[in-house]
């Protein structure tokens, strides 16, 4: 994890006790938990947790490359809010206090904008004890996907109960959880309460981005961005780079090309000049080109859609234009110390002659491939999995599975860039 600014490390150790190791260890307690994948194709609901238990420790390191805004009362209630670098809501932490009493909420999820996708709520209560001492009960409830495909529902919970001693630290860590049973009617919220949960950290989020921010990194910080504007859910682990849209010209009129339906920059059609950038967030600085060419700020317009995929460590990315029927790009980037770009191979354009030779099926290289790629891993050493499929667009078969192949490979940094090395496709069973 990177180092804190100090004004950060303050805010954080003054916030009335209330331990922010709670929340740093809640992750170790399911981190063991098998992965498994359910009949229908879904994340089981261990995966589901890991990924939100891997999202909470991603959030960590991006918060000394956010923007922080805050409210307090006099009462000592506070609401903090904290955007990165992509301008993405990634953590809401809410204190409120009723005498002696004490309750901290805290959220995250995979990505605000679609919460129903995964999201984790933190509730901790500290009350006085008759002997001095703090009665302490946490809930930490895990939003996600059911077996039967409805999403945004209930799909873990588990607490915690302990009493603490006068002067003892009231860490729970070593408290052992109780999984509550989500089967009993009576344990699941209300179609009402879920919402409100669900929507809870967006609308205080905007309402605390009303007010200046108590602390942003990026405020004196120039740089090239005049140059770009930022794609939202495209921010690395740490929160150091991400992906922006440019374009060649030398003056750009972003307000011309701010699109108050979608609220984001937008280019309707298109234009030949579009870039996609990988930008130095802390820096504001452009690093070099992806060689895609997305079109707007937003990751998702209807069908098509923006998917950036890091390595834990923030240094392999692959980004990948979806779209509907198959996937509009794909590439593949790295940065090296310093920071440094190293540069960008296209998998859609390399693999896509492979896949269809491996599969034997006829492959005509002035129409190209119709395949649809899907980003699953990518490691600090540069090996990334994905799984590439070709689907029936039209007619009787239409949305059917023709064929699927997963796909492995290693990126390599050579003296004239990047290269793909180790090439290796699997089939796979279709599923639909």
């Amino acid at each position: 994890m990177k180092s804190i600014p100090q004004r950060e490390v303050a805010t954080r150790s003054a916030r009335s006790g209330m331990k922010r190791n709670i929340l740093i260890r809640f992750w170790v307690v399911i981190g063991i938990l098998a992965l498994a994948r359910n009949a229908s194709g879904a994340l089981s609901v261990d995966e589901q947790v890991k990924m939100l238990a891997e999202r909470y420790r991603q959030v960590e390191d991006q918060l000394a490359w956010s923007v922080r805004y805050a409210s307090r009362d006099d009462k000592g209630d506070t609401e903090q809010a904290w955007f990165n670098g992509s301008d993405d809501l990634v953590k809401l932490a809410v204190e409120r206090r009723n005498g002696d009493e004490r309750e901290l909420a805290e959220y995250f999820a995979l990505d605000f904008d679609n919460d129903y996708d995964g999201m984790f709520m933190l509730v901790r209560k500290e009350t006085p004890a008759p002997d001095g001492g703090v009665q302490v009960e946490e809930s930490r409830k895990y939003f996600g996907e059911e077996k039967s495909g409805g999403n945004g529902v209930l799909i873990r919970e588990l607490r915690k109960s302990a009493h603490f001693k006068p002067d003892e630290p009231t860490d729970t860590v070593h408290t052992p959880n109780v999984t509550v049973d989500l089967t009993k009617k009576s344990n699941q919220p209300t179609e009402d309460e879920l919402r409100e949960m669900l929507n809870a950290p967006t609308k205080m989020a905007e309402e605390l981005r009303k007010g200046a921010p108590e602390f942003d990194p990026f405020a004196n910080v120039k740089g090239d961005s005049d140059k770009y504007r930022v794609i939202h859910g495209s921010a690395s682990p740490d929160g150091r780079f991400a992906i922006a849209l440019g374009f060649a010209r030398e003056k750009i009129d972003w307000d011309a090309l701010y699109d108050k339906e979608f609220g984001s920059y937008y280019v309707e059609g298109g234009a030949e000049d579009i870039r996609n950038y990988v930008v130095d967030v802390a820096q504001k600085k452009i690093l070099g080109q992806t060689g895609a060419g997305w079109i707007g700020t937003r990751r998702r317009y209807n069908h098509p859609e923006c998917v950036v995929t890091w390595s834990p460590d923030s240094s392999f990315f692959v980004q990948l234009l979806a779209n509907k029927w198959a996937s509009d790009d794909c590439v593949a980037g790295k940065i090296a110390t310093g920071p440094k770009f190293v540069g960008t191979v296209n998998l859609l354009k390399t693999l896509t002659p492979k896949i269809y030779a491996f599969v034997k099926r006829r492959f005509d290289p002035e129409e190209g491939g119709a395949l649809s790629f899907y980003n699953e891993k990518v490691t600090n050493d540069g090996a990334v999995e994905m799984k590439a499929e070709e689907y029936t667009s039209s007619g009787e078969r239409k949305g059917e599975t023709n064929f699927s192949v997963s796909v492995r490979l290693r990126l390599r940094e050579t003296p004239k860039g990047l290269s793909i090395e180790g090439v290796n496709i699997r089939r796979l069973p279709n599923e639909r």
